[in-house]
């Protein structure tokens, strides 16, 4: 059955079926949502500093219909919007979404993607509250998610690095990269690495424990990795007006990612992008600190230093300095 032989209102209907099965009512944000979906807006009583967040999953430019399944799209359109929230030190509570669908789009593959949103969304104690549908000639998912943080000080920020502080990030880069290569390219890896790639580039974890975890350890300055370690890095040090160096045998490299890529494995670290892991700065003890309570690895890969402002250092495990060959992903910029 497709989304043409239902129209618009029956399909919404089935939406909000599936939305509202058995939810958790004793989560903050169910307890305070006065109305969801079903009248022309939601009402909910806002908690703490809100944060606000937005992001799309657009065909034939983020993805192609034939690489992966309505589940994984749904997933990830939602992941990475809480990845966004967990780097500015939030919890998600509230998500509006939007899906611009062709008209024969079977309607099991719309609930395949809504059910992998909800379940990830109760996962987290996040409620999807509204939303809106159109016809469209390919397909567009939208998410705009709040959150709320505590109080300022609670708030990672990109301009809050500081020199002498050390750089970390959490987990491991590259694996998304490898995931897009080993999809676009039909790339052979074992099994095993298989999953790893697919399962980084298409259902990556919002670190949205690691960011409390920071928090709760007074750190400060913090982004997600979702455009490469150098393009993501250089946010930082722009608006911190700082510099860095970068320790190119210190990045997390994933055993699976250096068997498979060991010619690229270095470069899909720095430039790859889509890691959705957490890059911050902090003293060496406060990372320590975080590193023996984290559950997934932390990294130090550098240190931010006096010098130039934005100007990145890339050193080898010889002591010399290498000039960044390119930028990550932005929207655009034409590919040099």
């Amino acid at each position: 059955m497709k989304v043409s032989d239902i129209g618009e209102c029956q399909l919404i209907d089935r939406l909000n079926i599936l939305l509202h099965q058995k939810p958790d009512e004793n989560t903050p944000a169910r307890e305070n949502l006065i109305l969801d979906i079903g009248d022309d807006a939601a009402v909910f009583l806002p908690q703490g500093y809100q944060l606000v967040t937005v992001d799309s999953l657009i065909e034939n430019v983020h993805f192609n219909r034939s690489m992966l399944n309505w589940a994984d799209l749904g997933y990830k359109a939602l992941a990475i919007n809480m990845s966004d929230i967990a780097a500015m030190g939030g919890l998600p509570q509230y998500a509006v979404v939007n899906i611009d669908l062709p008209p024969d789009t079977l309607v099991s593959s719309v609930t395949d993607c809504y059910n992998a949103m909800y379940s990830l969304a109760n996962k987290y104690q996040t409620v999807i509250i509204a939303g809106d549908t159109n016809q469209s000639s390919i397909i567009n998912l939208a998410i705009t998610l709040l959150g709320s943080a505590e109080n300022p000080s609670c708030l990672l920020t990109r301009n809050a690095a500081q020199a002498g502080q050390k750089i970390a990030v959490t987990g491991y880069l590259g694996n998304a990269a490898a995931g897009l290569d080993m999809l676009l390219n039909q790339t052979e890896v074992t099994d095993e690495s298989r999953r790893i790639f697919y399962r980084s580039f298409y259902r990556p974890k919002p670190r949205i424990n690691e960011a409390r975890l920071l928090v709760k350890e007074g750190v400060h300055c913090c982004i997600d990795i979702s455009d490469g370690l150098v393009t993501d890095l250089g946010h930082i040090l722009r608006q911190s007006r700082v510099s860095a160096r970068i320790e190119l045998d210190k990045l997390p490299l994933h055993p699976s990612l250096r068997l498979s890529y060991p010619l690229q494995a270095q470069n899909m670290a720095l430039y790859g992008g889509e890691d959705y892991e957490l890059l911050f700065t902090a003293s060496a003890k406060v990372i320590e600190q975080i590193s023996v309570q984290s559950h997934i690895p932390v990294t130090i890969i550098g240190e931010i230093i006096p010098g130039k402002p934005e100007e990145l250092k890339l050193v080898d495990k010889d002591g010399r300095a290498l000039q960044p060959e390119k930028n990550g992903w932005e929207h655009f910029k034409k590919p040099k």
